[in-house]
C-alpha cells in the first residue's frame, strides 16, 4: 500500500503533514494499559523482556488485535513488522507481517518511522505518537506507541506496541 502524499486519497490511508504528533503520554485507554504493563515489568535498570508481553498477558488487556512486534534489521538501517494484530488491516490496508520498512511504506514514511524506532530502542525510552490521515477521502486518526524491549535472545533491542483509531471523525477544518 502507498502512503505517499502524492496521490489520490479515495485509494487508501494518506498521512498528513507533519505525520506524527508527539504525545508526552499515552492517551487512549489501551495505550495507557499497555504502558503500564511495560512499567510494571521494566527492571530499574534496563528494559524488560519481549517474553513479558506473552499472548496471554496482551489478551488480558484486550489487545491482541491491535498490537505488534517490530525488530531492526542491519543494525537499524530499517525495520521490519515480527507481528502485526488482525486489526491494524484497516490501517495498513494488508497485513503487514514480515515486511520491512523501506517495502511497506513510501521512502518518505519509512524514514520517518525508521528514525523514530531507533530513537526509541537506543534511548530505551517509549515513544507516543498522534497522526492524522485521510482513508478514501475520508479524514481520521489514530494513536500509536512503542516500547522498547529486548529481544527473545537479548542481542537486540525490539519495539512491541499497538495503534489505536481515534473515537471521533475529524472535520475537515482540523486538517
Amino acid at each position: 500500500m502507498n502512503f505517499s502524499s502524492d496521490f489520490d486519497p479515495r485509494d487508501g490511508v494518506r498521512l498528513l503533514r507533519p505525520q506524527f504528533e508527539e504525545l508526552a503520554a499515552p492517551r487512549a485507554a489501551g495505550a495507557v494499559a499497555l504502558y503500564r504493563l511495560w512499567q510494571e515489568v521494566k527492571p530499574p535498570d534496563g528494559l524488560p523482556p519481549r517474553s513479558a508481553f506473552s499472548f496471554d498477558r496482551i489478551a488480558e488487556l484486550g489487545l491482541l488485535g491491535q498490537f505488534f512486534v517490530i525488530e531492526p534489521l542491519d543494525g537499524g538501517e530499517d525495520w521490519q513488522y515480527r507481528l502485526v494484530g488482525s486489526q491494524l488491516r484497516w490501517l495498513f490496508g494488508r497485513d503487514a507481517t514480515g515486511r520491512p520498512f523501506k517495502e511497506h511504506y513510501d521512502a518518505a514514511n519509512a524514514a520517518e518511522r525508521i528514525a523514530l524506532s531507533n530513537r526509541a530502542a537506543r534511548s530505551g525510552r517509549p515513544i507516543f505518537l498522534f497522526a492524522r490521515f485521510l482513508y478514501r477521502g475520508r479524514p481520521g486518526e489514530y494513536e500509536t506507541l512503542s516500547l522498547p524491549v529486548r529481544s527473545r535472545d537479548e542481542q537486540e533491542v525490539w519495539l512491541v506496541g499497538a495503534s489505536f483509531p481515534g473515537d471521533h471523525q475529524l472535520r475537515d477544518s482540523d486538517l
